[in-house]
């Protein structure tokens, strides 16, 4: 069963375990992220360049997080903060290996505060791997209805290119 497969993740000192989202809720989240990711796109276009969904999805956090952070910058914070949370803890989708109690345990709001005071960047991370694991083939699908990412960057993101000969 799908919903019961665990990812494992080392994200900074933590250990995640990350399960599904049910259908339905994975098509709710869609919207609002897409509402996110949508003017993101020519933000994140210098991590894109000539790569392919399935590529973009597969590459290295550590690598776009520069980029991924010019392009939340411009985000509301409200909004962002309303993602992460039912990416990460409303949906009780998350289980972390807590520290200070030396057991597993489901990701919930204090101890989420707690796992990633002085990482925000950690959580960043964690919400990247959730996104894959519940919309990669989503995303991937989306670019063989509508091209390349490439072609879909160009049009979204102002041209560079000089015009000068």
């Amino acid at each position: 069963m799908k919903r019961m497969e665990v990812t494992e993740k080392q994200i900074g000192e933590n250990t995640f375990y990350l399960r599904p989202f049910p259908a339905f809720t994975a098509a709710n989240i869609s919207g609002e992220l897409a509402a996110l990711i949508t003017p993101m796109i020519s933000g994140l276009a210098p991590i894109f360049g000539g790569k392919s969904m399935d590529q973009v999805m597969d590459m290295e956090m550590e690598d776009a997080l520069p980029a991924l952070s010019d392009a939340f910058s411009a985000l509301s914070g409200d909004k962002v903060e309303r993602l992460m949370k039912k990416l990460l803890i409303d949906h009780k989708n998350i289980s972390v290996d807590n520290p200070e109690t030396g057991k597993t345990e489901v990701l919930n709001l204090d101890l989420a505060n707690e796992v990633f005071c002085g990482d925000v960047q950690d959580m960043f991370l964690l919400c990247f791997e959730v996104i894959k694991i519940n919309f990669s083939g989503f995303f991937k699908k989306l670019g063989a209805q509508f091209g390349d990412l490439r072609g879909l960057l160009k049009k979204e993101a102002p041209s560079t290119e000089s015009t000068e000969n």
